[in-house]
């Protein structure tokens, strides 16, 4: 009880900066449709917590599941070449991982080949974290580009017309 605890201590800390960095989101409204820009540090903290979220949140959904399944490869790669991985099911159906170091039998290829896993996935998830900020602001260059005044003046009626043109 004491683990679960700490564990929803620890989650509630380490989530406070994407609470405290988003921005209040901003509408357009035009009649019923709204159309809803996306914050780009936000995005960004999604991303740096939960690999691929970001971009999710930004509608890349692609990009998103693609880092999302090369960063944990990554990661499991690493841990795999210098641990070993037990998954078994004990007694009432309770679910058990045990992940226990090699030791003095880690070879100098595991090791190697860890340290090359490792580096490699912390500039994938630095490229993912910009990517995820890319991808909210290409999502409101979009939207901006979708809307946009229309400002016309009618010679007969000696008055303008002002309105919303685009596609939604």
């Amino acid at each position: 009880m004491k683990s679960i605890m700490v564990a929803i201590l620890l989650l509630s800390v380490l989530a406070a900066p994407v609470y405290c960095l988003a921005q209040e989101e901003n509408y357009l409204k035009f009649e019923d449709d709204m159309l809803k820009y996306k914050d780009p540090i936000l995005a960004g903290a999604l991303s740096w917590y939960v690999p691929g979220l970001g971009q999710l949140y930004a509608d890349a959904i692609f990009k998103g599941v693609s880092f999302m399944v090369v960063e944990y490869g990554l990661l499991y790669g690493t841990i795999i070449s210098v641990a070993e991985i037990e998954l078994g099911v004990t007694g009432d159906f309770t679910l058990g991982i045990k992940i226990q170091g090699k030791g003095d039998d880690v070879t100098s290829s595991e090791r190697t080949t860890a340290i090359v896993l490792g580096t490699t996935l912390l500039v994938v998830h630095f490229i993912n974290i910009v990517d995820a900020v890319n991808s909210a602001r290409t999502y409101n260059s979009e939207i901006e580009q979708k809307i946009q005044p229309d400002v016309n003046y009618d010679p007969e009626m000696k008055a303008y017309n002002f309105g919303i043109k685009g596609h939604f």
